[in-house]
């Protein structure tokens, strides 16, 4: 019997007897393990009972019925599920027969189970691995040790056109495109029974006929280390998709989307491969074109961003088209073009070059309706004569292009040494500028203040905000030599609204230290400021909310302030500069119109314009003391204005005479060096109190 029990504890089932009162008689090691029975657990001393590993249904089930059953034909068998000692549940497939004593009576029950959680596992983790092999984007193509198809996942059909049908039993020859010699199939049938595996690109033809690059990784299964093969696994993906989009992806990288042309980045890798990373034996002669297309900002600021864009994919194709045999375009910014001759023979034929696209731009272009004309600008430099290195090839003609813009335009320049210097000190006075406008940055930048005075009588009307910048290194740089190069950088924005701010700290500043309080305590007026807008700022979409959120943020209330908009600034006044003076004038702002009477259209804005103040420019003041029919004229334009309710002011007053003339005119308020330079805001407050 000892030697039995050592058998049945050998077996990996579970075997357990158990006597007509169900107490469990005997269990092997199989079953304790299952079952959470210590292997030490002495049955006689501590009896277990069969109750106790079921819950109280099954136990129903086990003693009305299958017991009975089992005793009755002699087996039984079905699944039963066995709660161990240690709280698992174990399903197992049993099987119940009676056994015998000595004479042959039957005196209990013998249970063998096979355990049924390793089966569970393994269906379940059979039916993940379908699902995985069905769900997966990838194809997966099944052989035998002989080649023979045994199953495809539905990725395969999309891949290749053909159904699970058309190809179990085939080898995979069928799928062989014409594009590989022989000699690379037996490459990778060799790598397969050496190493057990293969991968790379391979073209194949699907049920179309139609070619295509797949990735493909080949795996030989075997049924143990070192044993037979079994199996063949393909698992491949298409490359076509990502072949296209790797082309677009270049394609977006290196091309300019709007004109077609290459890029900037295009241009680079063209250069150094030119000219050999800048090593000068090797060094190319080749010529740099940089072609500014001529001043587009006009043209956004009318048109739009659209109109612009349609100027500059126009001017593009022009010139592609026409000198495209001598020259390759590529777009660097919003309207530089840059043009590129490899092997020039003689510096005159680039200048050719650069003349005929010049006259092309020049031609007029029509942007809804009306015709444009533009005045371009190109600045040429010459490798090896400037340099060998593509990145100074580039600023050297950049430069150049900008000394053909400050010529007056329509004419291209050689790049020179001298003219770097100049341009370079004038790129670094723009850097500094740009630094200066910086929150925090102590680079000179500070208001000025120009009082406006009352004609014929005591007191101030108010005062203009000025900027200047007395440099650190360089000293007071005059208004003339920075505000345009902050037009042409498109830093005046960015300056306008340093100004407005400023102007707000100076008013905050006065309330703080109670000097407005003071003012209005002496019955004196309080001093209206006027700060200027460019024409720029008039565009920005922002520009409503960003000042009544500034006048705001400092305590202030708009009517405390008076914006100036200069007559050009309204030239082809748009429905969007209108829209903005609108809103600005119904938040609180007071609105001036500069330097009237140096266009041609001021009585138009006088129309539509929400003005409160007309300034009349120093030309106007100046020409009316020699001339008598300026003098007539100025006389009827002021007592119009009158009549239209605008108060004048008259700007650039620096004699007596004129003075006196303006006071004949009933012109109330005047500003000139008569009576005050634009001041530092300390001399400005002591003169408040002075005159006061």
């Amino acid at each position: 019997m000892e030697r039995q029990r050592q058998y049945l504890d050998l077996t990996g089932d579970f075997v357990a007897c158990f006597d007509q009162e169900y107490r469990i008689e005997f269990i092997n090691r199989s079953g304790r393990q299952m079952l959470g029975i210590a292997q030490e657990h002495d049955l006689e001393a501590q009896p277990l009972y069969l109750h106790q590993l079921h819950d109280p249904n099954t136990w129903q089930a086990l003693a009305d019925e299958i017991f009975p059953q089992a005793l009755a034909s002699g087996c039984w068998s079905g699944k039963l599920l066995l709660h161990g000692l240690d709280g698992r549940r174990v399903p197992m497939q049993f099987r119940m027969l009676p056994h015998l004593d000595q004479q042959g009576d039957i005196c209990g029950l013998t249970g063998i189970g096979e355990d049924l959680r390793l089966r569970q596992t393994l269906k379940t983790q059979e039916a993940m691995a379908e699902r995985i092999m069905n769900s997966t984007i990838e194809g997966i193509l099944v052989t035998d040790a002989r080649a023979r198809i045994q199953r495809v996942n539905p990725a395969f059909t999309q891949i290749t056109g053909y159904t699970a049908e058309e190809v179990i039993g085939k080898t995979p020859k069928f799928l062989r495109s014409n594009h590989h010699e022989q000699s690379f199939y037996d490459l990778m049938n060799r790598a397969l029974l050496q190493a057990g595996n293969w991968q790379g690109e391979i073209w194949n033809r699907r049920k179309s006929g139609e070619l295509y690059l797949q990735w493909m990784s080949v795996s030989a299964l075997h049924e143990h280390e070192g044993g037979e093969i079994t199996h063949f696994v393909s698992i491949f993906h298409d490359l076509t998709e990502i072949r296209a989009k790797e082309a677009e992806i270049e394609q977006l990288a290196f091309r300019d989307p709007l004109t077609g042309l290459g890029n900037r980045y295009k241009l680079n890798q063209v250069l150094k491969h030119q000219l050999r990373d800048g090593r000068a034996d090797q060094c190319t002669g080749l010529a740099l074109l940089c072609i500014d297309i001529g001043h587009l900002y006009p043209i956004n600021d009318r048109f739009g961003m659209k109109g612009g864009d349609q100027l500059i994919k126009y001017q593009a194709r022009r010139l592609s088209q026409r000198m495209g045999q001598h020259l390759h375009f590529y777009r660097v910014t919003g309207d530089e073009l840059v043009a590129l001759r490899v092997d020039f023979s003689d510096p005159s034929e680039i200048a050719r070059y650069a003349g005929e696209c010049i006259k092309h731009l020049q031609e007029p272009v029509f942007l809804n309706g009306e015709s444009i004309r533009m005045s371009p600008s190109i600045g040429i430099a010459l490798s090896p004569k400037d340099t060998c290195e593509s990145d100074v090839l580039l600023a050297n003609a950049q430069t150049a292009m900008l000394a053909a813009k400050h010529s007056g335009r329509d004419c291209f320049q050689f790049y020179d040494q001298a003219l770097s210097s100049e341009l370079r000190q004038r790129l670094m006075l723009e850097q500094e500028l740009r630094l200066a406008i910086e929150s925090g940055a102590r680079m000179g930048l500070q208001l000025y203040l120009q009082p406006k005075v009352n004609l014929g009588r005591p007191g101030f009307a108010g005062a203009e905000v000025l900027l200047r910048w007395q440099h650190p290194e360089k000293g007071m740089i005059p208004p003339a030599h920075f505000i345009p190069l902050a037009e042409e950088s498109r830093l005046i924005v960015q300056l306008d609204r340093w100004v407005f701010e400023r102007t707000c700290e100076l008013l905050n500043q006065w309330q703080q230290q109670g000097v407005l309080a003071h003012w209005q305590q002496q019955g004196w007026p309080l001093p209206l400021l006027s700060i200027n807008l460019s024409g720029r700022q008039l565009q920005q979409t922002d520009l409503v909310n960003w000042c009544t959120a500034t006048v705001e943020r400092y305590g202030l209330v708009p009517g405390m302030l008076e914006l100036e908009i200069t007559e050009t600034a309204c030239i082809n006044l748009s429905a969007t500069v209108l829209e903005q003076l609108l809103d600005l004038k119904a938040v609180g702002f007071r609105l001036a119109l500069d330097d009237f009477g140096t266009g041609y259209s001021s009585l138009t804005y006088l129309r539509h314009l929400p003005l409160d103040v007309v300034k009349i420019d120093r030309s106007f003041v100046t020409d009316s003391c020699r001339n008598k029919r300026a003098a007539t004229l100025l006389r009827g334009v002021i007592r119009m204005l009158h009549e239209m309710d605008f108060r004048v002011i008259a700007e650039g007053i620096e004699t007596e005479e004129q003075a006196d003339l303006l006071q004949s005119m009933e012109c109330t308020t005047g500003q000139g060096y008569l009576y005050h330079r634009p001041m530092p805001v300390a001399e400005f407050l002591d003169l408040l109190r002075t005159e006061h």
